[in-house]
């Protein structure tokens, strides 16, 4: 097999003719989200929309045929689709009590979720159905779920909903303290690779010299490509097509090729701009003669169809498939002319190419790229313009284009390629400093990758989309694919990259009281996020059933309540937070994103008096239930003599407070105190209709020297004791969460980075559990010239070099060596190419 023709075209992620291997098995993946995650994503969406002008989805109905149903289905349903998913910062997800287990609150979301919800998928056909008795309906058209009735809580995307009425005064998360922590684990851009069957890490001028004796490129400019998979039980291994592009401007032409061992060229005038569409259509700027040329790939060949004429100077081209992607015919083609400062949008389904709009109002408009969601496209266009500075982007409203947001670059920046992943979200190059900018579709800052340690000149991107179509099903997918094109010369040209998954500047942060935990984190990719909490016994204490999310900044909101809704005590927990890839694959074998905090919890109790569940009044002793409304400050306990709770656990070392609310129901003024174990700890406060917080009181440490304090509302004169609400917390003790090792679940041996190498390579490991382990290199005999690993290993992730010039004291020559790694039951090895 032609080695280059393979590199070009990227064979780890291609099924070749004659044979029976996954895209998985080569080391590529495509999103799969199940009709259930897809509705998941749209509901987290819309609340992120909602956050940033709450009045498009506050008590808002949808459906009807009237024309705010028109305005919301845009909104709604669109935001995958015509529209574009506002990913900020609001109010965090809570993990509180459901409703159904009479929680005092009711559930907030970062992810802009006021209150539990359940979806029920049929078919094509779902219902989101809020513990507040709401219901919203949802159609699937064309692949894409819609909504199409229903209504939304009221406070579903406020984002000013109060964290909780237990609290003494009103607290929010502005009132929280600052961050605390912040670390990142995962990876949004993993090494791979160009080609593991051939041992080439990087492809440049030299490999190709030294395999096929040529150089193939003058100079790598953009890029694209066309794949397709057909396959069907029963009639053998699957029939794929996978074509990979590349400008070369210097010497005219195109280059490209596939799997079936062939690499051709087709001459362009200086070529500028491509885009392929899903039928492989491919269209190429061509400014030299102002047009843009449509070519047709039929077979192994690139054919000249016609061209679109009086184009100035189309620097950058993209295709819109309008929502059908196995639909060529609706295609549209955006073209952007930096001369002529436009953005011109053509019909691409024809040989007419039909001009339908042109878009004015840009500055030197160097690339166009158009959104997406679950892979097809949405009414979403990104432009970079100003001097290759700045990124726009828009709604095309047919004629016309609203503008949505912007994204600025640095002085220094210069922005020569940009696209979208099956998620929507933005891929920026940065000429200058050879680094990739992974941004939100709304273009929040997610992520970067790179720098000139890394890239040479990083001039262009693609991220490959396929249709694949097994037993009869057809999908339209991308893959977690990032091929980047380089300066082409003896040390660089070609890189691959996997789209991974981080949990970025993961922090926490508390309220003065240390009440309520904030987790906060940036999802850099779609993902399924979930979270376990353990006390120091290891038991699970809480737990967020795991939800689909779109990729921004995220929040989570816990209440320090268990599972079971009671107040959990003081004492040492572990947060686990775990985000799973939407390419994982059928298999799951991309391993999940684990973060493991631990911090100590001081002790503070908030005891709604005389609630309807008693898991929120936990600690009365003595006081009889008495109701004149349904909110804290209208639930009471009373007793003729002395209202009591007790309370266990307590510190002798360290210093405790309390508090109160008192409220009558009655016309009666009654005169109370409050003491603890008998010791008065305010002068007798008189208690009418309006609610009276004491504020917080310090109990003497001989009160709860021996681990306990009674708390005692007792009256003084007329009436009954009374009181509405009641708290204890422990004071001076500072929440610092602290970073844990994470465990990894499996034993891995990863593939060494770079390969081939030259002297040394990074070579990298996990073990689940303590115990011995080796790591040893051998040549192609079987003959060890390494030990790398010979010891006792805690459980964890470890990474070692291997420098070939000092194995046994001397150089290594060139060739194939093995590395095995070996623990416990495990036993695992891979090949690496030492390339002088």
């Amino acid at each position: 097999m032609n080695i280059v023709c393979a590199v070009l075209v990227g064979s780890v992620m291609s099924l070749r003719a004659g044979e029976s291997r996954s895209p998985e098995q080569l080391g590529a993946h495509w999103a799969r989200v199940s009709d259930e995650a897809k509705v998941q994503l749209l509901i987290d969406g819309l609340r992120s929309i909602g956050r940033r002008d709450s009045r498009q989805v506050e008590s808002a109905t949808f459906g009807g045929g009237g024309t705010e149903g028109v305005v919301m289905r845009k909104h709604a349903s669109a935001i995958f689709r015509t529209s574009l998913p506002v990913s900020q910062r609001g109010e965090p997800e809570a993990l509180v009590t459901s409703p159904k287990r009479g929680g005092m609150h009711r559930a907030m979301s970062s992810t802009g979720n006021a209150e539990p919800y359940t979806v029920h998928v049929q078919g094509q056909a779902a219902s989101v159905e809020f513990a507040s008795g709401e219901r919203l309906l949802m159609e699937k058209y064309d692949g894409v779920w819609n909504v199409t009735g229903g209504s939304l809580p009221t406070n579903f995307a406020s984002g000013s909903e109060n964290l909780g009425s237990e609290n003494l005064g009103s607290k929010n998360l502005a009132g929280m303290s600052p961050l605390t922590g912040a670390v990142s684990v995962g990876e949004s851009f993993i090494r791979q690779a160009v080609s593991v069957e051939h041992s080439i890490a990087r492809l440049t001028k030299s490999v190709t010299l030294s395999k096929i004796r040529r150089q193939m490129l003058g100079a790598a400019g953009k890029t694209a490509s066309y794949y397709s998979v057909f396959y069907r039980r029963g009639l053998g291994a699957p029939q794929a097509t996978y074509v990979q592009f590349i400008l070369d401007e210097d010497w005219n032409r195109i280059v490209y090729g596939n799997m079936d061992k062939w690499i051709k060229t087709f001459s362009v005038q200086a070529p500028s701009a491509i885009a392929v569409d899903a039928d492989g259509n491919v269209f190429v700027g061509e400014p030299a003669k102002s047009r843009v040329l449509v070519l047709k790939l039929m077979g192994a060949a690139l054919q000249f169809d016609h061209s679109i004429n009086n184009i100035t100077n189309p620097t950058d081209l993209a295709i819109n498939d309008n929502g059908t992607p196995f639909n060529t015919s609706d295609d549209v083609l955006y073209v952007a002319d930096a001369s002529e400062n436009k953005i011109f949008k053509y019909t691409a389904g024809s040989a007419a190419n039909t001009l339908v709009a042109t878009f004015d109002g840009f500055d030197s408009p160097t690339g166009v790229a158009v959104g997406r969601w679950d892979g097809v496209n949405n009414r979403v266009l990104y432009v970079v313009d100003k001097i290759a500075k700045r990124v726009r982007v828009f709604e095309d409203e047919g004629s016309s284009l609203s503008l949505h947001a912007e994204f600025r670059g640095e002085y220094s920046q210069y922005f020569t390629s940009i696209k979208t992943d099956h998620f929507g979200n933005v891929y920026l190059v940065d000429n200058v400093s050879s680094r990739v900018l992974k941004l939100s579709p709304s273009l929040e800052m997610l992520d970067e990758h790179g720098g000139r340690e890394t890239f040479s000149a990083l001039g262009s991107i693609d991220i490959p989309f396929a249709r694949i179509e097994i037993d009869g099903a057809r999908q339209w997918v991308g893959f977690d694919q990032l091929l980047a094109i380089e300066r082409w010369d003896d040390g660089s040209g070609v890189q691959r990259r996997a789209l991974g998954l981080k949990l970025k500047n993961i922090g926490f942060r508390a309220d003065a009281d240390i009440s309520m935990v904030n987790n906060t984190f940036v999802l850099t990719d779609v993902g399924k996020v979930g979270t376990r909490i353990y006390d120091e016994r290891n038991r699970l204490v809480r737990t967020l059933s795991p939800l689909w999310m779109i990729a921004g900044a995220k929040n989570l909101l816990w209440d320090r309540r268990s599972d079971e809704g009671t107040q959990v005590p003081a004492g040492t927990y572990c947060y686990e937070l775990r985000a799973a890839s939407a390419y994982s694959g059928e298999s799951g074998e991309v391993e999940p994103v684990i973060s493991n905090t631990r911090f100590y919890l001081p002790m503070y109790y908030a005891e709604d008096c005389g609630s309807a569940n008693r898991v929120n009044d936990a600690h009365l002793v003595r006081g009889s239930v008495v109701r004149w409304g349904s909110s804290p400050s209208q639930t009471a306990n009373e007793d003729e003599s002395s209202v009591q709770y007790r309370f266990t656990g307590l510190n002798p070392a360290s210093s405790y407070e309390v508090a109160a609310e008192f409220a009558a129901h009655d016309a009666l003024h009654r005169l109370q105190a409050l003491t603890a174990n008998g010791k008065h700890l305010l002068e007798p406060q008189r208690v009418t209709n309006e609610p009276l917080n004491t504020g917080f009181l310090a109990i003497p440490k001989e009160c709860y020297a021996n681990g306990e304090v009674t708390i005692d509302v007792n009256k003084l004169g007329e009436g009954s004791a009374i009181v509405t609400q009641l708290w204890i917390k422990e004071v001076g003790v500072g929440f610092n969460p602290q970073p844990i090792a994470t465990i990894p679940t499996k034993y891995s041996l990863q593939q060494n980075y770079p390969n081939p190498f030259n002297p040394s390579t990074t070579i990298r490991y996990a073990i689940p559990d303590d115990g011995l382990v080796t790591l040893k290199v051998y040549n192609i005999a079987g003959q060890e010239v390494a030990t790398l690993v010979n010891e006792q290993k805690k459980a964890g992730k470890y990474e070692i070099v291997f420098d070939a010039k000092s194995a046994l004291g001397s150089s290594l020559a060139s060739g194939v060596y093995l590395y095995r790694v070996k623990a416990g039951n495990f036993s695992e090895a891979k090949k690496m190419v030492l390339l002088k």
